[in-house]
């Protein structure tokens, strides 16, 4: 069985000593095929409070939705929000590329 969104990401941030107690700022990666559907995807990603920025990807023609929330990684529904961006890009072809995360010491 794979596991869970939620065990990837808070085991990574254990892995790297992170307080996931603490706020955390999150990007996360969604790559969708035309300027257009990025920021559709945009639209309905900000309506979930997240900062959006849309740009070009680095490489090939597609166009990246970079999705910005602090949240708390202990208490925040990490299944959920992989759930909604895998149904975000699903929509229009495109793909979920992961997050990164700051690592919190206090």
């Amino acid at each position: 069985m794979t596991e869970s969104f939620r065990s990837e990401v808070l085991g990574q941030l254990c892995e790297m000593n992170s307080n996931i107690s603490r706020p955390h700022h999150f990007d996360f990666y969604l790559y969708l095929p035309t300027e257009l559907a990025a920021k559709q995807a945009a639209e309905k990603i900000r309506a979930r409070n997240f900062v959006v920025e849309v740009l070009p990807a680095a490489s090939g023609s597609d166009w990246l939705c970079k999705a910005t929330i602090k949240i708390v990684p202990e208490t925040a529904p990490l299944d959920d929000i992989r759930i909604f961006f895998e149904e975000v890009v699903s929509a229009s072809n495109g793909n979920f590329d992961g997050w990164e995360s700051d690592v919190v010491r206090m």
